[in-house]
């Protein structure tokens, strides 16, 4: 089998749809479900079990594509090895992060980390959900919570903390606010409970589990704004919203949280995976 049909193979375990795996490829679907047939073919092994929901590696569709996930790492060590030190700190860094750190905390630390490595690359992925280390989609995550998989390396990374927060201009024509009780009378804004992508969002029913937001959305940076506006209270993360907003009870009412830094074991040792990874404990401190 030639390296170019392993790459076929990985694609397909890892996107389990064939459009998806084609585009990862840069190819179109047609092209990849014809090369799978001829693969499966010529070594006389069903790799795949085709459902519903994509294609489901066989158990000797397994260790295949285990053994090829062995050879693409060596293949990504040579390339390193073969282009210098220089170049080995050089390439494409793929960052998947939580919506809020990928819009305040990471733009000043990848604008220092440009300035000190211009030959490494960064694509920072961000939004609702991460996406995965396993299936080669990220080689970074910064997410809400700590990974059981034996091939993910997690690290605690940065705790932070969580307010609920309204602007002057709310306060100013609301009535006051002096204990919890009184926020009934206030407009909530959170999160839209049957898309919430991590149980680490579900700030209300931690802090105020009586209370029920009548104002929903699936971005944290869409509920400051609606707060920065005047249109009710939110828990927002400090970071975000102590520039300009108010907190409320703020030592009455507190979320805890704390962002994990992943990486998958097999590329934690890439020159330039190790260069960012150090790069940001040294320099998170500042948000700490």
């Amino acid at each position: 089998m030639h390296w170019d049909d392993l790459k076929i193979v990985l694609s397909i375990a890892r996107h389990s749809k064939l459009a998806r795996a084609a585009e990862a490829l840069r190819i179109d679907e047609t092209t990849v479900s014809r090369r799978l047939k001829r693969i499966e073919s010529d070594i006389n092994i069903t790799l795949f079990e085709r459902g519903r929901h994509g294609h489901v590696l066989t158990p000797q569709g397994k260790t295949i594509f285990e053994h090829a996930e062995k050879a693409e790492l060596e293949l990504v060590k040579i390339d390193q090895m073969g282009t210098g030190l220089q170049q080995a700190h050089g390439g494409t860094i793929r960052i998947s992060v939580a919506e809020g750190f990928g819009a305040i905390i990471m733009p000043p630390l990848l604008r220092l980390f440009h300035k000190q490595h211009p030959n490494i690359q960064i694509e920072l992925i961000s939004g609702s959900g991460f996406l995965s280390l396993s299936r080669r989609e990220a080689d970074i995550a910064i997410g809400l919570s700590k990974t059981n998989s034996k091939h993910i390396v997690s690290e605690a990374f940065l705790p932070y903390k969580l307010h609920v927060y309204a602007s002057s201009s709310y306060l100013a024509a609301h009535a006051s606010i002096q204990s919890q009780s009184d926020m009934t009378a206030h407009t909530l804004i959170g999160y839209v409970d049957d898309l919430i992508y991590a149980p680490e969002l579900r700030y209300f029913e931690e802090a105020l589990p009586n209370l029920t937001p009548s104002i929903r959305s699936t971005s944290i940076l869409a509920q400051y704004e609606m707060v920065k506006n005047g249109m009710g209270l939110a828990i927002l993360p400090d970071f975000i919203a102590n520039q300009d907003l108010r907190p409320i009870l703020k030592n009455e009412i507190v979320v805890d949280r704390l962002f994990w830094l992943r990486t998958h074991k097999d590329i934690a040792r890439i020159p330039r995976i190790q260069t960012f990874i150090k790069f940001l404990k040294t320099n998170i401190k500042s948000y700490g």
